[in-house]
């Protein structure tokens, strides 16, 4: 019988299974748990033993043995494109085929002409939502510059409004990063993107002496040669460029991967 693998990241570990394919689900090594009780709940909900199997394990050694095992056909993989590039070539062995949902860095553009409160909301939504840690999450903000200062200042008044807390606090509205390594790169971004010359208008820093937790955090004055307008942060660290038109945003398209593009705007009838 041959073999469906999924490999999931810490954001949202699915795992749809092919009709008729025994499917194997390998979670990230940080958030192994909800894999676990989908595997027991599957069971309980009738699926045969073997239909659904989770494989928890780190990546270079669980995850790169099912990339390369010749009894698996299909892979689906969300998660970094580095280690993206590297089930692409294990997959070689036996020409697997591959699914790959990889970072992005993904852009909400408002238009002057938008309802601005509903763009204020979606665009803080889009990047503080789940503590930015969402292959979607829409990390880049462009606005016509005629409306630009009202946007971001309302995305940051946002931002310093959100109540960061543990999950068990009942008033919490963002939770703590995944793990002191993405504590460390999320912190580290923000600290490059001030040493590169952006300038913090909300947020920026780490919110309590204990645990993973970081301020939502809005970034001015940068530009597409700034890491933290290229590369994905993967936390709640939000860039905002004015521009002056859509084709200003196209020709920074060409500096940056992104897996959707919000807009807000008003039709023109």
């Amino acid at each position: 019988r041959r073999h469906t693998r999924y490999i999931g990241d810490w954001s949202s570990d699915v795992c749809s299974s092919d009709l008729g394919n025994v499917s194997i689900l390998k979670p990230a090594e940080e958030t192994p748990l909800t894999a676990l009780r989908l595997a027991e709940l599957a069971l309980e909900a009738g699926v045969p033993p073997g239909v659904l199997n989770v494989i928890p394990g780190y990546g270079h050694t669980a995850g790169a043995a099912l990339s390369a095992h010749p009894g698996v056909d299909k892979i689906a993989f969300t998660g970094s494109t580095e280690v993206g590039k590297l089930i692409v070539q294990a997959a070689t062995g036996n020409l697997k085929k591959v699914s790959l949902e990889l970072g992005g860095k993904s852009p909400n553009i408002v238009l002057a002409d938008a309802d601005i409160d509903a763009a204020i909301a979606g665009s803080a939504n889009a990047i503080f939502f789940n503590s930015g840690q969402v292959c979607v999450a829409g990390s880049r903000l462009y606005a016509e510059r005629k409306v630009f200062d009202r946007v971001v200042e309302g995305v940051s008044q946002v931002a310093k409004g959100i109540k960061v807390a543990a999950g068990h606090d009942p008033l919490a509205q963002m939770g703590p990063l995944v793990s002191k390594t993405q504590f460390d790169r999320v912190t580290g971004y923000i600290r490059t993107g001030r040493d590169e010359g952006a300038r913090v208008v909300a947020g920026g820093g780490r919110v309590g002496s204990q645990g993973y937790f970081v301020e939502p955090t809005v970034l001015l004055d940068v530009n597409e040669k700034m890491r933290v307008v290229r590369e994905e942060i993967f936390g709640p660290v939000l860039v905002a460029q004015p521009v002056d038109d859509l084709e200003e945003i196209a020709r920074s398209e060409e500096h940056t991967s992104e897996l959707q593009s919000p807009m807000y705007l008003v039709c023109r009838l």
